[in-house]
């Protein structure tokens, strides 16, 4: 079981063990995650439920397990091991099957048998899958069960659907079980890309690592199941694509070496067409130890990233003109551009995340690239591409975010509050420690300050506060650090 897979497991279990309503901090804390993080599991556990909310949630008192329903449906998976899987997860698993074999035809007894549902349930389940594949300008044919369509845009629905490709750890690749990757192929690629990065003398970073993973498994795999591969119905270089590579040696030497180590594994020639496509994916990839300097960047990508700047600048009203921070976002639109010209789509698989923590920023990042994709005649630059620029902009305005004004509460004000104001001030400079009070002058100094956004007390408070408030210990333990630093974080994200 995955990480995310126990949180949702552990959220169960800790409602199962409560008779009434549990807030999204008490949830929070108990299970070492962010506010946000519990939101997003309740809302994950209640989409793959079938039958209602299996969570709900009151407003004012929290989150409450239906506990028949929790019931049932332990009792159910122990009676039907497929129910385990739900529809969606289901049609995943199907649509990878299916994916990985086309265009040769699947029986649908084959595809069905381990998941024990009915004819109505497979009829639903192949329309649902028709509708997503549609999305990659694919087509299920019903008749024989078969996908027919570009082999790119095979390879590249199968990225996405594959769920193993989600992972931020490459080295989980090979050695999660429930990837369902082939541990042999996992293994071989994974020395694969070790050795580009020693040929380039550079280092992959994530996402482009696994995206050039799951390039090359999807290669392996679909060379094996299906045999010879054309991409864009053809084997062969055009005279262009020829001399691109003739102006790039390295990186040509490099492609050129790992398919022919492919062929060697595989013991099957591939086409000349799986060089190209791979140089496209390193040239598209950004890799650590790269320029700095800004007249080595294109024209085109020079005026995109000054647009960026100047316009989210205007957005998030700061200033955001600095040396440093162009040449980051520089070095990731460079080749995002030929991500983009050669429909090479970078799975993020911190997009949900990314959405949720910075969801304002996000916003404004979608909207001035859609402006940019017309402005530079270019395709639509996509969410994933969005959710990474989004960081960019999340980390600089971190450096604007102005200090968190914050007071100290314990029962007489003096003693060992001031110790602990010392300590705060140290190990959190982006708090504003304004002053130390006892609990009888707590409402006042609220009413006298309404600035306060955080209240750090060493008792338990009787009253409920307007603003951010938190128990901690007066040794501001490891656990106080790890908590104060989680409602900064919960702060600074609400604003």
């Amino acid at each position: 079981m995955t990480t995310k897979e126990n949180r949702e497991q552990n959220l169960l279990l800790l409602l199962s063990k409560q008779r009434d309503y549990v807030t999204s901090t008490e949830l929070a804390t108990e299970l070492a995650v962010s506010k946000k993080t519990v939101y997003r599991l309740i809302r994950k556990i209640n989409d793959n439920y079938p039958e209602g909310d299996l969570i709900s949630s009151e407003k004012g008192r929290g989150y409450k397990l239906d506990y028949e329903k929790y019931i049932s449906m332990n009792l159910t998976q122990m009676d039907n091991s497929s129910s385990a899987y739900s529809p969606e997860e289901r049609r995943n698993r199907i649509m990878e099957e299916l994916l990985l074999t086309s265009p040769k035809a699947k029986n649908v007894y084959d595809l069905f048998k381990d998941y024990y549902v009915g004819d109505s349930v497979i009829f639903n389940d192949e329309q649902a899958i028709s509708d997503q594949l549609s999305e990659y300008q694919l087509k299920l044919i019903r008749k024989n069960r078969a996908i027919q369509g570009e082999e790119g845009n095979i390879r590249q629905a199968i990225a996405d659907f594959i769920q193993a490709f989600n992972t931020v750890d490459i080295d989980e690749l090979a050695s999660v079980r429930e990837s369902r990757l082939n541990t042999y192929d996992a293994l071989f690629v994974l020395n694969k890309i070790k050795k580009i990065e020693k040929n380039l003398k550079m280092t992959l970073p994530y996402p482009y690592n696994i995206n050039i993973f799951s390039h090359l498994y999807i290669l392996i795999t679909r060379s094996r199941n299906v045999g010879l591969l054309k991409i864009n119905d053809r084997n062969v270089l055009t005279k262009e694509e020829k001399e691109q590579l003739s102006k790039d040696t390295t990186l040509y030497e490099v492609a050129n070496s790992t398919i022919t180590n492919i062929e060697q594994y595989l013991n099957r020639s591939l086409p000349e067409i799986e060089i190209f496509y791979l140089y496209q994916y390193l040239a598209s990839s950004r890799m650590q130890s790269v320029v700095d300097d800004t007249d080595k960047f294109s024209e085109q990508v020079t005026q995109i990233t000054y647009t960026y700047m100047e316009e989210m600048s205007e957005k998030l009203g700061i200033s955001i003109f600095d040396t440093r921070f162009f040449s980051d976002l520089a070095n990731h639109i460079k080749p995002m551009i030929n991500r983009l010209k050669h429909k090479i789509r970078i799975k993020n698989g911190l997009l949900d995340e990314i959405k949720l923590s910075y969801k304002e920023i996000y916003g404004k990042v979608d909207s001035v690239s859609k402006t940019i994709s017309q402005q530079y005649h270019l395709p639509l630059i996509n969410e994933d591409e969005n959710g990474f620029i989004t960081l960019y902009f999340a980390r600089v305005l971190k450096t604007y975010q102005l200090p968190i004004k914050t007071l100290i509460v314990c029962t007489t004000g003096v003693g060992t509050s001031e110790l602990l104001k010392a300590k705060i001030e140290k190990k959190f400079p982006e708090l504003d420690v304004m002053n130390v009070v006892a609990t009888k002058n707590l409402d006042q100094f609220l009413k006298n300050y309404p600035a306060t956004e955080l209240v750090l007390s060493t008792i338990k408070l009787k009253q409920s506060l307007p603003v951010n408030s938190l128990l901690v210990s007066a040794m501001l333990t490891a656990d106080d650090q790890r908590r104060i630093q989680q409602k900064i974080e919960e702060i600074n994200h609400d604003e």
